[in-house]
């Protein structure tokens, strides 16, 4: 009897040995699990990041268009500038929407102003082109460019 019971000391003893390598196992895999659950949430917390800075930046270009149009309906010497940019590009305003500094641009082309805007902020920058004609002595967006 005392063979049988040592016989029975051991199968449960090394039962215990493969609950406990069935636990590692498992503590392994949701290890895993829990990484690449992590590098995604970053990888999507940056692209997230990316486009919400790109977008800002946008709307700061598309700001200074629309400064500029204001400009050019309020400033007479500015509209002045603008329709005399027939063979290069002419500064007209330079500030500031947010974080981000725009410059504007005008040039005249097929009897239309094309006012350009470019916003930086640190390396990234982006643009926005107006394209700006004069109905009833105002100056409106007819469209925008892409």
């Amino acid at each position: 009897m005392g063979g049988n019971r040592d016989m029975t000391e051991r199968v449960i003893l090394d039962e215990r040995g493969m609950v406990s390598v069935l636990g590692i196992s498992a503590l392994g895999i949701l290890l895993l699990l829990s990484a690449a659950i992590y590098a995604m949430g970053v990888s999507h917390t940056k692209t997230a990041g990316r486009f919400l800075s790109g977008s800002a930046l946008r709307n700061a270009a598309e700001d200074g268009v629309r400064l500029g149009l204001s400009r050019m309906n309020a400033d007479t010497g500015t509209a002045t500038r603008a329709e005399g940019a027939a063979s290069q590009h002419t500064r007209l305003l330079t500030g500031a929407s947010g974080d981000a500094a725009f410059d504007v641009y005008a040039r005249k082309k097929d009897g239309k102003i094309l006012l350009l805007s470019v916003s930086r902020s640190g390396e990234a920058r982006a643009r926005a082109v107006g394209v700006v004609k004069k109905t009833g002595g105002r100056y409106v967006i007819d469209h925008w460019e892409r």
